[in-house]
């Protein structure tokens, strides 16, 4: 935490030079001949605190900040983003169960550390027939598999189970384009996502100059579309996905397929209560996870809003792993407002699995309950 707070006041002053992409972002917008009265911002501030009842578990607490910046333009808009946050221990909660709190270390640098860093910086341009068109460095997260209530750790359910689908191999924030058909009544909403497969945080030293070396053989693209249909309370998007770079075969060390897969949300609202449905499926030889399914629930209430969600991915049988083939998750946590402030707590307690298998080989496999409360501030 101290070396957290510690960035964040050396960031006040001036731009860390491991972030030459703010400097530019910021000379962009100097030079676009930028007026404070045409900018809009907006962040929050966020921290949990989380302990397991495994006795390996440390408890942990988490913190991180965010900063959006948008600039209006004639024919389009600059946008700017800007976060950070501290870093877990090994033995604490988010490092045993990642998914438990899907906010804890989301910007570290190369050697693990808290860190502040420019996530987003593109520009959209306004186009003809409703289309929209978005250049430079990218979230593919953001624009596909979208939930009205299961896509935001900071305010709605924390497990990263009901952030996104487990199937779909995302890249980090990336070099990229994202293009999109706006809907109407008679015909859906459509969005393309077109970027690298390597994010800042997919790199061996989370730099900018390795994002932007993009003739890497180890690196491919990412490609995405999805379609969404809106009909009075229910929404309804159907997507698939490919990274074009080779990922070798669980058990046949030379043999190379492309990751690939399916995915759909079904979403529905109505006087203050809301559901969403996802379903996915990966490419069995290369994913660790083949099939995923999830519900999330959440109920407005006079004093807070109440959320609940189970999830279940299935582990290819080719991976190594524990006695785990299915992991699930489940979810419950009521959030409050903090009197008239822009402040919210959010107690909240869950029931996690470790599959038994991570990047580095199998693992042991374990589960646990996690409760905790998470405080989050917004400006």
């Amino acid at each position: 935490m101290k070396d957290f707070l510690r960035n964040l006041q050396s960031s006040a002053v001036s731009v860390p030079p491991r972030n030459p992409c703010a400097a530019m972002a910021l000379c962009l917008l100097a030079a676009d001949g930028v007026e404070a009265s045409e900018l809009t911002w907006e962040g929050g501030i966020t921290s949990v605190f989380q302990d397991a009842d495994d006795s390996r578990v440390d408890s942990e607490l988490t913190a991180s900040a965010d900063l959006f910046i948008t600039l209006p333009r004639n024919n389009g808009e600059w946008f700017l983003y800007v976060e950070a946050s501290t870093s877990p221990d090994d033995d604490e909660v988010s490092s045993i169960y990642p998914t438990a709190n899907a906010d804890a270390g989301s910007v570290l640098d190369q050697d693990g550390n808290s860190h502040i860093q420019v996530s987003e910086f593109h520009y959209t341009f306004y186009m003809a027939d409703e289309r929209r068109l978005m250049v430079g460095l990218v979230n593919p997260s953001a624009w596909l598999d979208r939930s009205r209530i299961a896509n935001d750790e900071n305010t709605h359910f924390l497990n990263g189970n009901f952030k996104n689908n487990a199937t779909i191999e995302f890249p980090d924030y990336t070099l990229g384009a994202v293009i999109r058909w706006l809907g109407s009544e008679s015909r859906p909403e459509v969005s393309l996502v077109v970027a690298s497969s390597k994010g800042i945080s997919d790199l061996p030293d989370r730099s900018y100059q390795d994002l932007l070396d993009i003739s890497s053989d180890s690196r491919g693209a990412f490609v995405g579309t999805d379609a969404k249909w809106l009909r009075d309370r229910t929404t309804f998007r159907l997507g698939a996905w490919v990274r074009t770079g080779d990922c070798p075969v669980a058990g046949r060390p030379n043999d190379f397929e492309k990751n690939y897969g399916l995915y759909g949300v079904l979403g529905w609202h109505d006087a203050g209560n809301a559901l969403n449905f996802r379903l996915g499926l990966a490419n069995e030889d290369v994913s660790v996870a083949t099939h995923f399914a999830a519900i999330a629930y959440e109920r407005s209430t006079p004093i807070g809003l109440f959320g609940l969600g189970v999830s279940r991915t299935r582990i290819a049988n080719s991976f190594p792993q524990a006695d785990l083939d299915d992991v699930t998750a489940a979810e419950a946590f009521f959030r409050l407002p903090i009197g008239d402030t822009n402040g919210q707590i959010t107690p909240s307690v869950q029931y996690v699995e470790n599959p038994g298998f991570d990047a580095a080989g199998a693992t042991s496999g374990s589960r646990a309950v996690v409760a905790g409360v998470r405080f989050h501030w917004s400006f």
